[in-house]
């Protein structure tokens, strides 16, 4: 995320951009944002309103969908902070304090998103090494986990919040990225070596008793890892590049303002696009959730109120 301090710089190595070249960039800021809001949210309905999908084990997969949608409404304040730079609308006299509420906002949901995967990828381990187990773990047990998510996010965005009031130095404040970025690191190790025991349990282990409870565990295990991956994976460029801009290493100090820009955004839809992959890999790979995303679309209610009738005329 763009730092509101540099604006002015930004501002002037955006007029270099060519006119479509700023539509396009607004563009996909833009469609990112309402996707990715509109998705999650959807995908918070659907867990809430079918019975089926509110078990112990999903408790994780929506809490992930809530972060993701407020992720996704951090894009639309980039939208609108992109379209100041480009000059299609101005900045009024309450941008500044609004973007620094954003800024902590994104620093809570962002650290979340991360640290709700890795509480998913040890979920998964418990149910595949202690199936019997994390059959009687208790919802309180879950509560626990999610609380811990989200007290570490605002522990993160009370960092911001002292540098956004000017308690904390900018210098000082660098300091803070390596605490995130070591958080990152640290996440990913406990998601790559949980879900790499797994897949050794899975193809060494014997075969269970409970056949069918087993099969579905591991094809939601399979589906978890697919979109912890596919997530890492997105974000950890923009990580990484930020980290090195705020560092000043001397990677970035040879190539222009322009293409250092440009490499930025294109890291951070990348990273917004993690927010993404979630409510589209559950419609594509949960049966369960498919149908219940199914079942409220109107293409699949008319057949079953047009049937009825068609039975009563024929009486």
């Amino acid at each position: 995320m763009t730092n509101h301090s540099q604006q002015q710089n930004t501002t002037s190595s955006f007029a270099r951009f060519s006119a479509p070249e700023r539509i396009a960039w607004l563009t996909v800021f833009g469609m990112e944002a309402v996707i990715t809001v509109t998705l999650s949210a959807l995908t918070i309905i659907v867990y809430l309103k079918e019975r089926s999908l509110r078990k112990r084990t999903m408790y994780l997969v929506i809490n992930q969908a809530v972060a993701d949608m407020f992720v996704g409404a951090c894009v639309i304040v980039e939208f609108w902070q992109l379209g100041v730079s480009f000059g299609f609308w101005k900045i009024h006299h309450f941008s500044e304090p609004f973007l620094s509420v954003n800024y902590v906002l994104w620093f809570v949901f962002s650290p979340a998103s991360f640290t709700n995967l890795t509480a998913i990828s040890l979920e998964r381990a418990h149910a595949t090494f202690r199936p019997f187990k994390h059959r009687f773990l208790k919802k309180k047990i879950f509560g626990v986990v999610i609380a811990a998510v989200w007290i570490t996010a605002s522990l993160f965005a009370s960092i911001r919040v002292l540098y956004e009031i000017q308690i904390l130095t900018f210098e000082r404040y660098k300091y803070f990225f390596i605490l995130y970025f070591s958080l990152c690191l640290f996440c990913f190790l406990i998601i790559t070596v949980s879900y790499s025991s797994i897949a050794i349990k899975i193809a060494c282990g014997t075969q269970p008793h409970h056949y069918g409870a087993t099969t579905r565990e591991r094809k939601l295990t399979k589906t978890l890892f697919i979109v912890t991956v596919v997530s890492s994976l997105l974000a950890l460029p923009s990580i990484t590049f930020k980290t090195c801009e705020i560092f000043a290493l001397p990677s970035l100090t040879i190539i222009s303002a322009g293409t250092n820009l440009r490499l930025n955004y294109s890291f951070v839809v990348l990273f917004y696009a993690n927010s993404l992959v979630n409510p589209i890999f559950y419609a594509f790979k949960m049966p369960e959730f498919r149908r219940a995303l199914f079942s409220f679309l109107p293409c699949r209610s008319q057949p079953q109120l047009i049937a009825p009738v068609f039975r009563l005329n024929e009486m």
